[in-house]
């Protein structure tokens, strides 16, 4: 983003910091309508152009949602870009940001640490059992950022806790979102792509591993066409 973008977005936090302070005593349906329309006016504010491909219908029952992360920006994107509510798995440094830390508790972000093994089981059934009680959960696989529009490889066990709670999964693609990391004008439009969901009667029976393999490369052949 160029510098102005930048000083609009340090301005914009305060008003939602003390947007966050306001949501104690309110549902999680109406915190998340609530943060969407700051991550919606986020996209306004800076004039920053994105576009939204949805592959068939989405489903109106709770999902488990598998995107590649390409920058720093990406929740907000995603926020803007879905339409029903959902938290996401996050690493716990981020609930250390004041701004993100508060929205972050506010919406439930289940969160791991990357070298506490014991810590990611936790993470995990705590997933599967947010799932079972009908809340959508957002996964980064890769575990960090790409800073490209290059795919990393995903972690194991990341499509666990769709396999546990019998959910549908729904692949989700970011094209050109590190540009927004880097000091300047950017040069593409943004892309997200919500493919259509995957039951989980058709992948019940394949190994989960394998399973993010096949969502991994739908993701990567997502980001190549947009490249040709």
């Amino acid at each position: 983003m160029n510098l102005t973008q930048w000083l609009k977005f340090a301005a914009l936090l305060i008003p939602v910091y003390f947007s966050g302070l306001k949501q104690k005593n309110r549902s999680f349906d109406k915190r998340w309508f609530t943060l969407k329309g700051w991550c919606l006016r986020f996209f306004d504010l800076m004039k920053i152009p994105y576009e939204v491909t949805q592959r068939g219908e989405p489903l109106q029952e709770t999902v488990y949602y598998v995107s590649n992360h390409q920058g720093q920006f990406d929740p907000i994107l995603l926020m803007a870009a879905l339409k029903r509510p959902m938290t996401f798995i996050s690493k716990v440094e981020n609930l250390k940001i004041p701004v993100i830390g508060k929205w972050g508790k506010l919406i439930g972000f289940i969160t791991f640490k990357r070298e506490a093994f014991e810590d990611n089981v936790t993470m995990l059934r705590q997933s599967a059992r947010t799932l079972k009680e009908g809340r959508s959960i957002l996964i980064f696989p890769e575990g960090t950022r790409s800073k490209s529009n290059e795919l990393l490889p995903f972690k194991p066990g990341a499509l666990l806790p769709a396999y546990l709670a019998k959910v549908s999964i729904v692949p989700i693609t970011q094209i050109h979102t590190h540009e927004m990391d880097k000091t300047g004008q950017l040069k593409h439009t943004l892309q997200v792509i919500i493919d259509a969901p995957i039951p989980y009667t058709s992948y019940k029976d394949t190994p989960y591993a394998d399973m993010a393999l096949k969502i991994h490369d739908l993701i990567q052949s997502n980001i190549k066409n947009a490249l040709i």
